[in-house]
Order: C-alpha cells, then structure tokens, then sequence
C-alpha cells in the first residue's frame, strides 16, 4: 500500500484571462444597453418637468415688449429695466405682470390692488418650479412707486406658491396667445 495520498479532480481550472474577458464583455454591454437607456429616461423627465406656461409668457413679453405700466413695479419686484407686459382683470383690482429679466428667468407677479396683495413667482429655469414671494404693496405718491411693506417666502409649506401658479395657469389659458 502507497502512502501517498491522491489529489483530487478539480477539473477544468478557470483562468484569470477568462475572468478578465467575461468582466469586459459585461462592462461593454453595460455600456452599450444601460447608459442609453438612463439617458433616455432622464430625457422623459426633463421633457415631463418642462412647463409651456413660461415659453408662453416668454413670447408674450416678447411680442409686447416694455409696458409703461410696469415701471411702478420695477423697485418692489426686481424688475430693473427688464421687458414686462401688464394686464388687467376684474376692472383694475388684480393685475398681472410678466417680465422676463436680463438671466432670461421669468417673473410673473399678481398684485390685488383692493387687497393690497401680491404674489412673485420666479422661475429661473422652465424646467423649474417658480420661488413664491408674498405680502403686501404700498404705494408711495412722491416716488411714484410701489414698494413691499410685509413679505414673506413659501417654501412648499404654506401653499401660496401652488395656487398663484394654479391661478396664473387658469388666467393664462383665457387671455390671448
């Protein structure tokens, strides 16, 4: 009898080499299907995330040009000297502004003359859910302007923003392309 004990069968031994080249093969594949396919899905939401009420009011203020009645607005909502349309509803006791600034963001702003109320949404994208600011208008006769007395910012909590955007959509959609 032998005292040499026998090796077992480990069969076909698997190479690094071959490892390496089924790694490679994967990693292509993953390249060549999946990179694509998050590429397009990321399309789908930009173009999902993308809102028609700002290119509109893009071409508005754009076709308009400067409305003199915005100049009184340009100290309290940051307009400066950018181009904005004014318009009324319910005989002059709310008045919308749309202006678009010099960064090409869009400002929309809802003022309820009889309330003494505004609302600013500012869209810097449009792809992008506007800022809301809201508060209170005064007008100062020597200056000839209007000017914030009490504001305050919504982030998402309060509501503000949400539904001067519902209203401002639902406005949008009666006036004249």
């Amino acid at each position: 009898m032998s005292l040499r004990r026998r090796a077992p069968d480990l069969g076909e031994a698997v190479s690094f080499e071959s490892i390496l080249t089924v790694f490679t093969v994967l990693l292509v594949l993953r390249m060549v299907f999946l990179v694509p396919m998050v590429n397009l899905d990321k399309a789908k939401t930009e173009a999902a995330r993308h809102d028609w009420i700002w290119d509109r009011s893009i071409q508005r203020v754009g076709r308009s040009g400067t409305a003199a009645g915005a100049g009184p607005y340009a100290v309290a909502m940051g307009l400066g000297t950018a181009r904005a349309l004014v318009a009324s509803e319910s005989g002059d006791s709310v008045v919308w502004i749309e202006a678009v600034l010099a960064d090409s963001s869009v400002v929309v702003v809802r003022h309820d003359r009889a309330a003494g109320a505004y609302v600013r949404l500012h869209a810097q994208a449009r792809s992008e859910h506007p800022s809301c600011q809201y508060g209170r208008l005064e007008w100062s006769a020597p200056e000839s302007q209007w000017f914030t007395v009490a504001d305050s910012v919504d982030y998402g909590d309060k509501g503000v923003g949400e539904g001067a955007l519902r209203e401002y959509r639902r406005w949008l959609e009666g006036t004249p392309p």
